[in-house]
């Protein structure tokens, strides 16, 4: 009987080498069909949540202008020293303190960068110096009159509490505003009769601009809303303004932050290796508006020559989806949200800008570094996203009709 037990024992096998093999083989082949499956999953549950974010602050904008007497969509970009404490001025204060939007509606999941560069101007603590045209009273509004000056670069442990309150209020945003949203349209100074128009200061600040975009302004114009681009999740900053300089609520020092709004009308160099913002002291609106009439066409369009002035749009960033062509997502004037492929893969959506056209050369890792941009693929044509200087031609266009 125990011979027959100790047989029967050694009649039972296990696993082979081969066996286990073939399982494992089973296992890592089901893993890697999982994991992308996963991964796509995921990025389309964030684009989803981004697009509802986006339509939500769409919302909170229109309420915002019915309820204001200039019917202003906001009072300005989430920039503390161009526009003001971001707890009183701007479109996050707006919607935050009107109760339209706030927390996570403000913060886009298909982006890492927690939060906004200027936080850095924040800690900072410098309340005296309004930049382009900004009024103190605006920077010292709110909890910012209580910011303490940074000693030596280095954040006073109050001024770091009053920031860390701020975003706990909800008072912070990884997305970016357009020019349209924040600024509208150049301003023109004051002229004797005979003499062309001229601008009058930096078209980013409000010394320079008409000031946020307006109801009866975007309704006049012949630029449909649903091309007029609002929002959009911000890319990063430059990394000698946008390196968070200090531990901040839950975010932090040494962590890359995001831009705040899109520039403005810009201009490719002569020879596509640079992407220039207008100088005002050297540009006329004349020359704003007279490239308009060579704007790309299509997304297989021709990119804009030269001397075109184009909406610098390289504060928004493509980060939904996966693989190499990733998308953004954009809020319009009217409302609705178009999701904008980046074709080319460089994170940027080129509105016509023709770089790197001479000779027909690869660009090198410096130039592109410095434009963004790694050719002149056009990914945001006016149809989708106009991108010509002005809004309303017809404001800046008239002649001289009697003497």
């Amino acid at each position: 009987m125990q011979r027959r037990l100790s047989s029967a024992a050694s009649s039972k096998k296990g696993f082979t080498l081969i066996e286990l093999l073939v399982v494992i083989a089973i296992i890592a082949i089901l893993v890697s069909l999982i994991i992308p499956a996963v991964n796509n999953a995921r990025a389309a549950a964030n684009s989803l949540k981004d697009k509802s974010n986006l339509k939500n602050i769409g919302l909170g904008l229109h309420a915002f202008a019915s309820n204001d007497p200039k019917e202003r969509f906001c009072t300005g970009a989430y920039d503390f020293k161009r526009d003001g404490c971001p707890d009183t001025w701007g479109w996050v204060a707006d919607l935050v303190n009107s109760g339209a939007a706030g927390g996570n509606d403000m913060t886009s999941p298909i982006s890492d960068l927690p939060g906004s560069e200027k936080l850095n101007d924040l800690l900072g603590g410098d309340t005296t110096d309004g930049k382009d045209g900004a009024p103190v009273s605006r920077v010292q509004a709110g909890i910012c009159s209580q910011l303490e000056p940074a000693a030596s670069g280095v954040p006073t442990p109050t001024t770091v509490g009053i920031v860390s309150s701020m975003i706990e209020d909800g008072y912070t945003t990884n997305y970016a505003a357009s020019w349209w949203l924040v600024r509208s349209g150049p301003k023109l100074g004051v002229t004797t009769k005979g003499s062309p128009a001229t601008l009058v200061g930096s078209l980013k600040g409000l010394s320079g601009s008409l000031g946020p975009l307006t109801r009866p302004r975007m309704e006049q114009t012949d630029v449909a809303a649903s091309t007029i681009g609002w929002m959009g999740v911000a890319g990063p900053g430059d990394l000698d303004e946008a390196v968070l300089i200090a531990d901040v609520n839950d975010m932090s020092s040494g962590i890359t932050l995001a831009e705040a709004f899109n520039d403005g009308p810009a201009q490719v160099s002569s020879d596509g290796t640079q992407v220039n913002l207008a100088d005002t002291s050297s540009v006329t609106i004349g020359q704003l508006v007279a490239g308009m009439d060579s704007l790309p066409t299509g997304a297989d369009g021709r990119p804009a020559t030269a001397t075109s002035y184009l909406q610098d749009t390289r504060d928004w960033f493509a980060w939904g989806g996966t693989g190499r062509k990733k998308h953004c997502n954009i809020l319009n004037g009217d409302g609705s949200v178009v999701q904008v492929t980046d074709e080319n893969g460089d994170g940027y959506l080129n509105p016509g800008f023709a770089v790197f056209a001479s000779g027909g050369a690869a660009p090198t890792e410096a130039q592109i570094a410095s434009v963004g941009y790694t050719d002149s693929t056009v990914e945001l044509p006016p149809s989708i996203s106009y991108c010509g200087a002005v809004l309303d031609r017809q404001r800046y266009q008239k002649g001289t009709f009697e003497d």
